[in-house]
């Protein structure tokens, strides 16, 4: 997964504290708009049939199949100019029909990444002020693309709740933590994605310097009873929740994540007991008894 952040490190005051970089990338977790990336190179399509649906195209510009054809022969081929030329057609005259629109969405957002692995590229061999500029514009123009294409595709499919999630990272990315909260608040209504969210909201929250609405996120995202957390979810959850309360000065609350952390994380358990027995020292120690 190709990080979508700026490459410049971020100060705890930017990004609401270190542990939060550790964790300031994890599309992996989660739906993703798609891209199309085939499996394997499709065999040689023979001459005559781009030239049959380039002609069929040019008789009736406003029948879908053609262009939707051979918009995938382009796409698998990696032939990336044609396939867009093909959609861009496609839009202009069946703007209704979804394969295409869904195609051209995929395209823009393959062709924004393939800009991102190469500024990457010539970032890591050449870096310079250019560069490094050139990378940020590069990121910048992916995570914008990704939220055009949510909110599109969410407005066409208001019921594919999934969406939203995609959509709050990319904001959440975009520092448009406010527009995140807000979209990540209404995927949270569904009981399917509701965990996914609320890490994420927890993530907005930290980064806006609300320990205490992050940290109750955290928990809800990691706690759930019905349906119970994808464990990835929930590991990440409890050791963003543990790091935050001990910054927080919350030692007890830390242990507690810790604790629970270690239930879902036993290959851990030995690292996570030496965190806990750390911390105990910590604790705030009772009043002695008159």
């Amino acid at each position: 997964m190709n990080s979508n952040e700026t490459s410049s490190p971020a100060s705890p005051a930017s990004v609401g504290s270190k542990t939060l970089a550790r964790f300031s990338d994890t599309d992996s977790l989660f739906v993703k708009v798609e891209a199309p990336v085939p499996e394997s190179k499709t065999p040689v399509i023979p001459l005559v049939r781009f030239q049959q649906l380039e002609q069929e195209i040019r008789h009736a510009p406003a029948v879908a199949e053609p262009y939707e054809e051979l918009a995938k022969i382009y796409l698998q081929s990696e032939r990336w100019t044609d396939a867009r030329r093909v959609l861009d057609a496609g839009i202009k005259n069946c703007p209704e029909h979804e394969p295409i629109v869904r195609m051209h969405e995929d395209l823009q957002l393959t062709l924004a990444t393939q800009l991102l692995d190469s500024a990457k590229k010539e970032c890591a061999q050449a870096p310079s002020e250019k560069t490094r500029y050139d990378l940020e514009q590069a990121e910048v123009n992916l995570l914008n693309e990704r939220i055009r294409v949510c909110k599109d595709r969410f407005a066409r499919h208001p019921d594919q709740t999934e969406i939203l999630i995609t959509l709050g990272i990319a904001l959440r990315q975009s520092k448009r933590f406010d527009e995140a909260v807000d979209v990540l608040r209404t995927a949270s209504k569904d009981l399917m994605h509701r965990s996914r969210a609320s890490l994420q909201m927890g993530m907005c929250y930290q980064a806006m310097g609300k320990p205490l609405d992050a940290l109750s996120q955290f928990r809800r995202a990691s706690l759930f009873r019905s349906p119970p957390p994808d464990v990835k979810v929930a590991v990440t959850a409890l050791e963003l929740a543990s790091k935050l309360a001990e910054e927080a000065g919350l030692i007890d609350s830390a242990i507690y994540y810790l604790t629970e952390l270690a239930k879902r994380d036993p290959r851990e358990a030995v690292k996570i007991e030496r965190e806990i027995e750390r911390l105990k020292p910590l604790l705030p120690v009772p009043p002695a008894s008159a």
